[in-house]
C-alpha cells in the first residue's frame, strides 16, 4: 500500500486499469497471449523437431548409401570398404516373408539378419527392451510394428517363408531402427534376427544387402552427386562378384528419411503461427481502441490538469507493455507444453525419439518481442490518435455517436431497415449497430472471416485428399489382387482362384521389377535408375483404367510398347513419347518403345508392357506373378474373408502366396496417413477460430461500453432487459453471418492454393481441386455458435445495468 502511494498519480492509473478491470486485462491479455503462444509453438517445435530428428538419426550412424542385390557372400563387404571413399561398410541379410497378425491376417514383414549386433557400424539398430542380442529362433521387432502386429515381447509370431513353410519365431524384444521409414507408412513389419535364424525361415546364410558411410571429405553439404559417386563404385564391386543389384538408394546427408514430410508439416505450422499473430494484432488495436473510447473523459481532465500529449502517450504504452510481459508470461510455458505435446505426437507418427519439453532462449527472447514490441507497435497509432483529443472534445462525449447517416453505407441501409416495418425495434438497431464502426468492423470481420477461410478451406484438402485417393483406386478396377513368390501358369492360377467362392471375375497380370537403363552399354548399368515396378497387363485389361497424361496406353498387337507413370519420369526425363527405353529385367535387357505417359497417382514408379510379349521377352511364356481380382459382394468384410480363403485355397494348390491386398484395407491405411495432415490443419482451424471468437467477444464489449449512456435512454423509456440484451446478441450474430458469407467467397481461391500446395508437399503432385459445400454448412453452424457465445457476456453486462448507474457512467 506504501509503495502504491509512492507512484506519482498517472502510474497509479496505469494501475487502476490493470486490476480494476479484471474481464478487460484478462480480454487484452488473451488477445496478445493467443499470437505470442502460436509463434512460440511453432518456433519451438521446429529447433525440436530439428534436434530431435537429428540426434535421432546420427545416432544410428546413417548409411549414406544402401545397395540391394542377389545374395552374395560376406567376402564382398571386404572389397568395399576397401574402396576410396569409404569410411565404413557392413552387410545384413533382409528375408521379405509374411507374418499372421494378432488380428488374425497376414501381412508383410521384413525380418533382416546382421550378423553382429555387437559391432554394428552402420545403420544401427538399438535395443529398446527386452533380449539383445537376438537369440537363436528369435525376433526382436522394430517399435514401430508393433502396433501393425498387435504382439508384446515374450509371445511368439506366426511367420511364412518364401518357400511356404511356417515358422514360430519368439519377440524377445523390442528395438529402435531410425533407418526404417516407419510401419504406417511403408505397410509393413520390421524384425531383427541372427544368422543362425535365417536357416529355419529356408534362407542361405548370405547377405543381399550393404549399407556404407563415406568419408568425411566426400561429403559436400547437401549435395548427393559425390555420395553418389562413391555408390557407383559399389554399385561395380558387387556386380564383379557375380551378383546382380536391384536397388540403389543414396540418404542426403544429415537429414532424416521422413525430413521432408516433418518439414511440410512445419511450414503448415508457421503459416498457423503467423495468421494467429496478425489476427491477435487485430484483437490488440480493437481492444485498446475500447479503453480509449471508454476513458475519453479521463484523457480530458488529465489534459485540462496540465498533461501532455507525450505523458499520456507513455502511459498507455506502457500499459499496453504490462498486458504484453502478462501475455508472455501465461503464453511461454503453454507454447513450451503444447510444441512438446506436437513433437510428441509427431515422433510417434514418424517413428523418432522425442526430447521433451524445451523452451530454448532464442524462443523466449522471440516471444518477448511478440508479447512487448508488436503489441506496442501495433497500439501506437489508436493511442497517438485518442491521446490527440482536446479538452472541449472529450468533456462533450456522451459515449453516443456516428448515429446519423454519414455515408452512401449508411444512407442506403437506412432507407433498407426504415422498409422492413416487420423487424422488432431491438432487431432494427441491431441492424444499424452492426456497421456503425465500420473500422471496428472491420477488423472484427477480418478475423472471423480467417478463420472461416482456414476452417473451409481445410475441408476442401481433406475433399480434394479423399478424391485423389477415390481417383486412384479408381484407376484400379479390382477389389484384391493375389501376389506370389514364383510365376505360375496363368491357367493354373486363373482355375485355381475361380474355384472360390464370392469371386467375380479373374485377371492374370505379370508383375515383376527392373531398372531403366541411360543406354545399351554395359557401363550404364552402373547409372541405372532406382527399382521400378514393372506390369504385365494381358490384352484387353479390365482391371485398369490409367489416366493419360500423354500418349496412348496399350493396345491389342502391340509388342515392345512401354507405358510409363509420372514418378518414373522424374527419376528418367529422357523417357518421351516415342523415345526407345531399355529395361534392365533380371539378367535381361528389353527394349521398348515409350507410347505413352500416365499419372502416377499415390504409387511407386510403374511401368507397363504388354504381358504376352512381357513373358515371352523373359523366357516365361503364359506365366505370371499376380490376378487381380473383382468380388460379387462389394461389402468390406466379405471381401476380407474372400482374401483369407484366397490365401488359403491358393496354397492347397500348391501356389505359393507372397500377399493378398484388399482395395479397402490399402484405402484405409492411406486415409489413416492423410488423417494426420487433416488433423494438423484443423487444429490450425480451430485456434484461428478461437482467435475470431475473442475478437468478436471484445467487439460486443466494446459496443457494450461504448452504449451505455444510450442503454440508459432505452431502460428509460421501458426496454426490458431481455429486448437490451438481444440488441447486443442480434448484432454479433450479424457479424458472424457477413464474417461466414465473406469467408465462403474467398474460400474458394484460398482452398484450390492450399489443395495445390498441399498436393505437391506431400504427394508430389498437384491435386484435383475439390471444393467442399459440407465445411461451408459447418462453419455456418461453427460460426453462429461462436457468434451467441461471444455476445453472452456482453449482452449479460449491458441487462445488468440499471439507470442510475447509466447515469453515472463517466
Amino acid at each position: 500500500m506504501i509503495s502504491y502511494r509512492l507512484l506519482s498519480p498517472r502510474w497509479r492509473k496505469v494501475w487502476a486499469d490493470l486490476a480494476g478491470n479484471k474481464l478487460r486485462t484478462l480480454l487484452v491479455v488473451l488477445s496478445i497471449a493467443v499470437g505470442v503462444f502460436a509463434v512460440g509453438m511453432v518456433a519451438s517445435s521446429y529447433l525440436m523437431f530439428q534436434r530431435d530428428m537429428a540426434n535421432s538419426w546420427s545416432s544410428a550412424s546413417p548409411a549414406s548409401v544402401s545397395l540391394y542385390a542377389d545374395p552374395f557372400d560376406e567376402e564382398l563387404i571386404d572389397s568395399i570398404r576397401s574402396l576410396r571413399g569409404v569410411k565404413e561398410a557392413d552387410g545384413r541379410f533382409n528375408a521379405d516373408l509374411r507374418v499372421f497378425t494378432a488380428g488374425g491376417e497376414w501381412r508383410q514383414m521384413w525380418l533382416t539378419a546382421i550378423p553382429d549386433y555387437i559391432k554394428q557400424e552402420v545403420s544401427v539398430v538399438r535395443p529398446q527392451t527386452g533380449a539383445w542380442p537376438p537369440g537363436d529362433g528369435d525376433v526382436l521387432l522394430e517399435r514401430s510394428s508393433l502396433a501393425e502386429l498387435g504382439v508384446t515381447p515374450g509371445e511368439r509370431i506366426l511367420v511364412e517363408t518364401a518357400a511356404g513353410n511356417k515358422r514360430s519365431l519368439k519377440v524377445s524384444g523390442i528395438v529402435y531402427d531410425a533407418g526404417q521409414i516407419p510401419s504406417l507408412f511403408s505397410g509393413r513389419s520390421y524384425g531383427y534376427i541372427n544368422m543362425d535364424t535365417l536357416e529355419k525361415l529356408d534362407e542361405d546364410r548370405q547377405l543381399n544387402q550393404v549399407n556404407l558411410v563415406v568419408e568425411p571429405w566426400v561429403l559436400q553439404g547437401k549435395a548427393t552427386a559425390p555420395i553418389e559417386a562413391v555408390g557407383r563404385r559399389a554399385f561395380t564391386k558387387l556386380e564383379q562378384g557375380d551378383t546382380t543389384v536391384s536397388g540403389f538408394q543414396v540418404n542426403k546427408p544429415g537429414e532424416h528419411l521422413m525430413q521432408g514430410t516433418v518439414n511440410a508439416l512445419l511450414l503448415l505450422l508457421a503459416v498457423l503461427g503467423v495468421l494467429s499473430l496478425f489476427m491477435s494484432i487485430f484483437l490488440l488495436i480493437n481492444t485498446i481502441s475500447a479503453i480509449l473510447t471508454q476513458q475519453v473523459r479521463q484523457v480530458g481532465i488529465m489534459k485540462a490538469l496540465g498533461a501532455r500529449r507525450d505523458q499520456i502517450l507513455r502511459m498507455y504504452l506502457t500499459l499496453v507493455a504490462v498486458y504484453g510481459l502478462l501475455a508472455l508470461a501465461v503464453a511461454a510455458p503453454l507454447g513450451a507444453l503444447a510444441a512438446s505435446a506436437v513433437t510428441g505426437f509427431i515422433a510417434g507418427v514418424f517413428n523418432f525419439d522425442s526430447g521433451g519439453v524445451a523452451l530454448p532462449l532464442k524462443v523466449l527472447l522471440l516471444e518477448a518481442a511478440v508479447a512487448v514490441l508488436v503489441p506496442l507497435a501495433a497500439a501506437f497509432w489508436p493511442i497517438w490518435q485518442g491521446s490527440g483529443i482536446t479538452v472541449r472534445e472529450a468533456i462533450n462525449d456522451y459515449g453516443i455517436s456516428s448515429v446519423a447517416a454519414q455515408g452512401r453505407v449508411d444512407r442506403w441501409l437506412d432507407a433498407a431497415l426504415a422498409r422492413m416495418q416487420a423487424l422488432p425495434r431491438p432487431v432494427v438497431l441491431s441492424l444499424r449497430n452492426t456497421f456503425r464502426r465500420k473500422g471496428r468492423l472491420a477488423l472484427t470481420l477480418l478475423t472471423l472471416t480467417t478463420a472461416g477461410i482456414v476452417f473451409m478451406s481445410v475441408f476442401s484438402v481433406r475433399a480434394s485428399l479423399y478424391a485423389t485417393l477415390e481417383q486412384a483406386l479408381q484407376y484400379y478396377r479390382y477389389d484384391l489382387m493375389v501376389v506370389f513368390t514364383e510365376s505360375y501358369r496363368t491357367n493354373r492360377i486363373e482355375q485355381a482362384v475361380m474355384q472360390v467362392p464370392g469371386v467375380k471375375t479373374a485377371e492374370v497380370w505379370e508383375l515383376t521389377s527392373g531398372r531403366i537403363l541411360r543406354d545399351a552399354r554395359k557401363e550404364a548399368e552402373n547409372e541405372a535408375s532406382t527399382e521400378v515396378t514393372v506390369y504385365g497387363p494381358p490384352r484387353g485389361a479390365e482391371t485398369i483404367q490409367p489416366t493419360m497424361v500423354t500418349g496412348r496406353w496399350l493396345v491389342p498387337g502391340d509388342e515392345s510398347a512401354l507405358v510409363v507413370n509420372t514418378e518414373v519420369i522424374k527419376d528418367n526425363p529422357q523417357l518421351a513419347v516415342g523415345a526407345p527405353a531399355i529395361l534392365k529385367v533380371g539378367d535381361h535387357k528389353l527394349r521398348f518403345t515409350v507410347v505413352g505417359i500416365t499419372q502416377g497417382i499415390l504409387s511407386g514408379p510403374y511401368v507397363y508392357a504388354p504381358g504376352e510379349w512381357l513373358t515371352k521377352a523373359l523366357q516365361a511364356s503364359d506365366r505370371a506373378h499376380s490376378v487381380r481380382i473383382t468380388a460379387w459382394s462389394g461389402d468390406r468384410q466379405e471381401q476380407k474373408l474372400l482374401g483369407r480363403a484366397l490365401d488359403q485355397h491358393s496354397k492347397k494348390n500348391s501356389l505359393k502366396v507372397k500377399r493378398v491386398d484388399v482395395t479397402w484395407e490399402n484405402k484405409q491405411r492411406t486415409e489413416g496417413r492423410f488423417n494426420i495432415l487433416i488433423a494438423f490443419l484443423l487444429v490450425m482451424a480451430v485456434l484461428l477460430a478461437v482467435v475470431g471468437a475473442l475478437g468478436l467477444t471484445g467487439t460486443m464489449s466494446i459496443n457494450v461500453l461504448e452504449r451505455t449512456r444510450e442503454i440508459g435512454v432505452m431502460r428509460a423509456i421501458g426496454a426490458s432487459s431481455r429486448e437490451i440484451g438481444q440488441v447486443f446478441v442480434v448484432e454479433a450474430l450479424c457479424i458472424g453471418l457477413i464474417s461466414w458469407l465473406a469467408g465462403a467467397v474467398l474460400a474458394v481461391p484460398v482452398a484450390a492454393l492450399l489443395d495445390y500446395q498441399v498436393g505437391l508437399l506431400f504427394l508430389h503432385n498437384p491435386m484435383e481441386f475439390y471444393f467442399s459445400f459440407a465445411g461451408v454448412g459447418i462453419w455456418l453452424g461453427v460460426s453462429v455458435t461462436l457468434s451467441l457465445l461471444a455476445s453472452l457476456l456482453p449482452a449479460w453486462n449491458a441487462t445488468r445495468m440499471s439507470v442510475r448507474e447509466v447515469l453515472n457512467y463517466e
